[in-house]
């Protein structure tokens, strides 16, 4: 606080900012010299004492940000810099002549602006603020007014000018009288040019689609499924839990897609067929158990591979339909738009937590003062994103009050020594588990040797069940690592469990290929990979639901017991290994997305009511910006091996030539290039193909693709540096505030004393 006889100094800086170039602007701080002058002249009116009530208002060509320094921020003592400039004031001052020869334009309007020229006495009921006139309203309109961009009468323009507006350190009333005369100024601009009608019509198409695109935006956000149960997690057990659910809503919806094709294009036109030849008929009787095994009577249908026909129906007259190309041709888009949505997925996520994020330091602030949905009008909601705000935001504190432990050479030593040997006894252990398995195979998992029904769950049932002790295993070597952070010791686990998941997949897979005389391989695959489903659905889910309500129950007489926590990684491992098992089956068994889907539902369901009803919260939160990116990673190498391996079967392994839809060829690739070389050489197609093997073609192609690299790579350069400057911009502002207000601290403890 700085006041003579009642009155009171207030300074306000402001920080003009250029623009140029295409990339964006750099900002150019020209009124410091001019701040300090106000200061000194300021200074030795006050040693006059001359009544001060007058605010300073510098504008240089049309404002900016501007910085206001209140009686507050001039009273807090705690953040000044004490620095001695005795020995620079000589430079100063030749500095300040300098700046005034060639701003003579901005010395006169400092000298108009001196506290002495305002003679107005303060009234409490003025429409402004003291010593801001009507005129001086009008000289900040006509500034703004010289820029021509903002002063076109069009949409984009109108909201430039606004903002423009709003970024004015004045009152709401000023800064509605402003707009008033910005927008008659703009109006009566364009009453000189009339807007054409392709203009009228660019911008009506602009407004109409952002409005088009905010409603079904809003219209999403309001048919997304789980939304509720979604915020109902993340409000008991934080982000970590609830990224696993929502990993679980993100397959569950790339399945829908997908059974929307295959069931569209594969299974609906041979039910016709079926139909059409007289129904579907039956070798075997329905048994209960067939359901468990794939067996018997489902061993015909559509359900696998062999229950599909080689024949070309022609339902609506003078159309026909392909099965086998519509199999084929189906399957490979199946995977192409599958591999095409998880790759964006997963650039997203990473792009959202790792480049975008990486240079965030107001975290806190955000958190603080816009992470509220002000559109909640549900109090079951507003509670629930209470305490996910709550959680969050204890998160964040967890990571940030994480005590740093000074460790000792031998601790270190100790501690890379365990790790070290951890890991290779888990790669150890993995190695002889891929043995182990292939020798297991061998005893009986032989298809044909199968004699009863309940020998069909043999393998599956040894599967789960190895995966389930592996995990505990890895868990507790988890434990003997000692992590400190709960989010790395989950991300090793789910590492750990991903590469289980791979030999287990890739030993059963290899054993499966290698195995092809029987007289339907396909259906054979299929059937073991759908028993794999069905199995691990009942020791997965509910085995371990089970285990899970005994240990809380338990946990209620026995103290020493502990309730049970969520366990992530195990529950990811279910989710990536039926991803696994579901691209790797949807060759030999077209229906297997409805049975996964109904699968999906079920799993959500149960395990939200026993994480709701018996686990307890983990005892450390942990933000889980990166494990979904993890999810994303994980899954899109399991796409990948398995595109790969079914890209080796397709070319390489001679398909089964008594049953399925291409039983008359020797390998599933064949229906493209036979159907190919049947094409004429006047065929649109041979055309199409001519004319993108050309050299120039092919060379347009790989230009364009140059331009384009190198256009993104400049602009994302041009983008780095500009971020870069404009953080020194700021940092560079907030040290020129504090050197102001340390300036006109002493200033002003100077005039104490010499009035004393």
């Amino acid at each position: 606080q700085w006041q003579r006889s009642g009155c009171q100094c207030q300074v306000i800086s402001w920080y003009s900012y250029n623009r140029s170039s295409a990339a964006g602007g750099y900002h150019t701080l020209r009124s410091v010299p001019f701040v300090i002058l106000c200061c000194i002249v300021a200074v030795k009116m006050q040693r006059r004492r001359t009544n001060l009530s007058s605010v300073f208002n510098i504008d240089d060509d049309g404002g900016g940000p501007s910085t206001s320094y209140s009686e507050r921020e001039i009273h807090s003592q705690d953040n000044l810099l004490h620095m001695d400039f005795s020995e620079k004031n000589t430079c100063f001052a030749d500095e300040l002549k300098l700046w005034g020869t060639q701003r003579g334009t901005l010395l006169q309007k400092t000298i108009n602006f001196m506290p002495s020229r305002f003679k107005r006495q303060l009234s409490l009921d003025s429409r402004h603020p003291p010593g801001l006139r009507d005129n001086d309203i009008d000289e900040l309109a006509q500034q703004i007014e010289q820029n021509n961009q903002l002063m076109a009468d069009n949409p984009l323009s109108r909201h430039l000018r606004i903002e423009r507006i709003k970024s004015l350190p004045q009152t709401i009333n000023i800064k509605r009288e402003i707009k008033t005369k910005l927008s008659t100024s703009a109006r009566s601009r364009s009453g000189s040019r009339r807007i054409t009608h392709w203009e009228r019509f660019k911008y009506s198409y602009r407004i109409l689609r952002a409005r088009v695109g905010a409603c079904l935006a809003n219209t999403m956000t309001n048919l997304e499924i789980w939304y509720g149960s979604m915020k109902n997690i993340e409000g008991h057990f934080g982000s970590g839990v609830s990224a696993y659910f929502k990993f679980l809503r993100w397959l569950f919806l790339s399945y829908c897609i997908v059974a929307v094709l295959c069931f569209g294009f594969i299974a609906l036109p041979q039910l016709l067929l079926n139909k059409h030849q007289g129904g579907f008929k039956p070798t075997t009787m329905f048994k209960f158990l067939d359901i468990f095994t794939g067996e018997g009577y489902l061993a015909t249908t559509v359900l696998f591979y062999g229950g599909y026909s080689n024949e070309t129906i022609s339902i609506i007259p003078k159309n026909t339909y392909n099965l086998p190309m519509g199999y084929f041709l189906t399957m490979i888009c199946v995977y192409l738009i599958t591999f095409i949505i998880m790759s964006v997925s997963m650039a997203r996520s990473y792009r959202r937590t790792f480049i975008e994020a990486s240079g965030i330091t107001s975290t806190y602030a955000d958190k603080i003062f816009c992470a509220w949905d002000f559109g909640i009008s549900n109090e079951k909601m507003a509670r629930l994103a209470h305490k996910s705000l709550f959680n969050e935001i204890r998160e964040m504190l967890n990571e940030l009050e994480m005590p740093e432990i000074e460790q000792t050479f031998l601790q270190k030593f100790w501690s890379i020594a365990l790790k070290t040997s951890s890991h290779f006894l888990v790669l150890f252990m993995l190695a002889g588990l891929g043995v182990g398995m292939w020798t297991m195979l061998k005893y009986f998992g032989d298809i044909e040797d199968v004699t009863r029904s309940f020998s069909y769950l043999y393998l599956p049932i040894a599967t789960n069940c190895i995966m389930l002790v592996m995990q505990m295993v890895f868990g507790y070597i988890a434990k003997m690592e000692g992590y400190k952070s709960p989010r790395t010791k989950v991300h090793v686990n789910l590492m750990r469990n991903f590469l289980l998941e791979v030999v287990i997949i890739g030993v059963l897979l290899g054993f499966w290929i290698s195995d092809t005389k029987s007289q339907c391989w396909e259906t054979a695959i299929g059937q073991e990979i759908y028993r794999l489903v069905i199995v691990d659905f009942v020791i997965s889910v509910c085995g371990v639901t089970i285990y899970q309500i005994t240990k809380s129950l338990l946990s209620r007489s026995f103290t020493f017991i502990g309730a049970p926590e969520f366990d992530i990684s195990q529950a990811s491992l279910s989710l990536v290994f039926n991803q696994t098992l579901f691209f790797i089956g949807l060759l030999y068994s077209p229906i297997l997305p409805v049975i996964v889907i109904v699968k999906m539902i079920l799993m959500f369901y149960i395990l939200k009511a026993i994480l709701i009803k018996y686990c307890k919260p983990p005892a450390k939160l942990w933000k889980s910006t990166q494990t979904h990116t993890l999810y994303l990673v994980m899954s899109f190498l399991s796409l990948l091996g398995v595109l790969v391996a079914n890209g080796y079967i397709m070319t390489q392994v001679k398909v089964s030539q008594t049953c399925g839809p291409f039983r008359n060829f020797n390998f599933m690739y064949e229906i493209i290039t036979l159907t190919i070389a049947k094409l004429t050489k006047d065929h649109i197609f041979w055309r199409f193909v001519v004319a993108i093997i050309r050299p120039a073609f092919i060379g347009c192609i790989l230009l364009g693709m140059c331009v384009i690299v190198y256009y993104l790579r400049s602009k994302s350069r041009a983008r780095i540096g500009m971020v870069k400057l404009l953080k020194e911009m700021l940092y560079m502002e907030a040290r020129d505030k504090e050197f102001l207000l340390g300036h006109i601290m002493k200033l002003a403890q100077k005039s104490d004393g010499h009035t004393e």
